[in-house]
């Protein structure tokens, strides 16, 4: 309170500032930090997997992304090391770069990262105001933009993939224009040199096409999706061969989201309730149309279910607001994700699922606003 004395009155002024009058030790940099050094386990899993393609990719958006920060900065006249000091463009290009293609050319990735930027998060108001997850809005974009060049970039998994998918020789596909085809077959050789030193696998037809199925394996079963015949492709164990990529790239995620968790950045029951319900209805519907649904674990490892888990739908800027309504957005995107990987036109709906979820987080807060002070009580009484 500040005391003046005019004209021989004495006033007293009460200091007025913005609320919350109390700031948390973790700051958006911080918060933002730690998000990234939780995707530094599994950044390292692709590198090794899926070769140097990643690095690359992360490159591309990353520049693209502190770009655009800078543009929308200077147009609204706003602080650029402010804009680009929270980190949180850096969390939008690695995010995004997981889920492109490893090989994918260097110029659909910028425009990918200029409608995540400028389209989804900065028309919006920026940082805390965006409707949509920019990665996820960013890869859809692309991906009916272009089916064709996204289903051409991807490269199989292999172990020690980084031998054959090097630095140079990515290098040379992403920003030369050089025919992918031949990198692809070498990483794909690891995989069959891998075979011959396993006592159990003896190449034959169905264990070779096993293995070329690789990072487009969802891709590859969609015909048989769509004739309900999904059990009658043979089943794989994700202890060997290029499936042990998806196992590793699954634990990755779960160390990181320990790391958030120990942090106190992401909501444990959100996590939670997520792989329950994505579980039940994975089983339960596997169980009673086996043709047309995977089975949990493949739901689970195949595709971006973890990283969603973890890294997307816990965003708290494009989740729901109140404690019960992230319960129910979690479950209701792990649906989703069942239901349109069955019956969707693309092959993984975990980037569709998320957009329409963000899309209904509004509604899911007005239904489960809590009840304003005094309304609903009973009269005479206490309830």
């Amino acid at each position: 309170m500040n005391i003046t004395q005019s004209q021989g009155v004495v006033k007293k002024i009460l200091g007025i500032e913005t609320a919350p009058h109390l700031k948390g030790k973790m700051t958006t940099q911080l918060i933002m930090g730690c998000v990234l050094f939780a995707l530094l386990p599994a950044l390292m899993v692709q590198v090794y997997f899926f070769g140097y393609g990643i690095l690359w990719q992360f490159l591309i958006c990353e520049i693209t992304a502190l770009i655009c920060e800078i543009i929308v900065a200077l147009l609204r006249h706003r602080s650029i090391s402010t804009a680009v000091g929270d980190l949180s463009a850096t969390v939008t290009a690695m995010i995004l770069a997981f889920t492109l293609p490893p090989l994918l050319q260097c110029y659909y990735t910028v425009v990918a990262t200029v409608f995540a930027i400028i389209v989804v998060k900065s028309v919006f108001g920026g940082l805390g105001h965006n409707i949509f997850n920019p990665a996820m809005a960013g890869f859809i974009f692309i991906v009916i933009s272009c089916p064709a060049a996204m289903s051409n970039a991807w490269i199989v998994p292999a172990p020690a993939a980084y031998t054959q998918a090097t630095l140079s020789a990515t290098q040379q596909v992403i920003f030369n224009k050089a025919d992918p085809v031949n990198l692809r077959n070498l990483v794909e050789g690891l995989n069959l040199s891998e075979n011959t030193h396993d006592e159990d696998n003896d190449l034959s037809i169905s264990s070779i096409v096993d293995s070329f199925s690789g990072a487009t394996y969802l891709e590859n079963i969609k015909s048989a999706r769509k004739t309900s015949s999904l059990d009658l492709l043979p089943g794989h164990d994700f202890t060997l061969g290029n499936y042990k990529a998806y196992m590793a790239l699954a634990v990755a995620y779960c160390i990181g989201g320990l790391i958030l968790f120990a942090f106190k950045i992401i909501i444990l029951r959100m996590v939670v309730a997520f792989f329950a319900s994505f579980i039940f209805f994975q089983w339960i519907l596997n169980h009673f149309f086996p043709g047309n649904y995977l089975n949990v674990e493949d739901g689970l490892f195949f595709g971006g279910t973890m990283l969603a888990a973890f890294f997307i739908i816990t965003d708290p800027v494009t989740n729901a607001g109140t404690s019960k309504g992230r319960i129910y957005f979690s479950v209701f995107v792990a649906f989703l994700i069942v239901i349109l990987r069955a019956y969707g036109s693309y092959s993984d709906a975990v980037a569709f699922a998320v957009l329409l979820g963000n899309a209904c987080a509004p509604l899911i807060d007005v239904m489960t606003s809590r009840r304003p002070y005094g309304v609903g009580y009973k009269k005479g009484g206490f309830q």
